[in-house]
């Protein structure tokens, strides 16, 4: 005869492994390329023109150019691979 696990300790079992889940996800480390934020700037708020852009590269290198405007998106840039550093 087969032994059944109460729905009470399933249910306790599975909220302690997510709870274990989460918490590996939240310490996972990340890399430097998740965290490079780049800004660019706008004209007007329709975004016609590009002036500008600031923040960080996929590869970390910083991007500095043109004019700042209250009209901006920034967004995560990500790369597949960065070459080595110059030495």
């Amino acid at each position: 005869m087969k032994q059944r696990i109460p729905s009470s300790a399933a249910r306790k079992l599975v909220l302690v492994l997510v709870m274990i889940a989460v918490a590996a996800l939240a310490t996972a480390p990340t890399t430097e390329a998740i965290q490079n934020k780049l800004c660019t700037y706008y004209n007007n708020d329709q975004h016609s023109q590009i002036v500008g852009q600031r923040g960080k590269d996929c590869c970390g290198n910083p991007v500095s150019w043109g004019t700042t405007s209250s009209f901006f998106e920034c967004h995560q840039e990500y790369c597949v691979w960065c070459p080595p550093p110059e030495s």
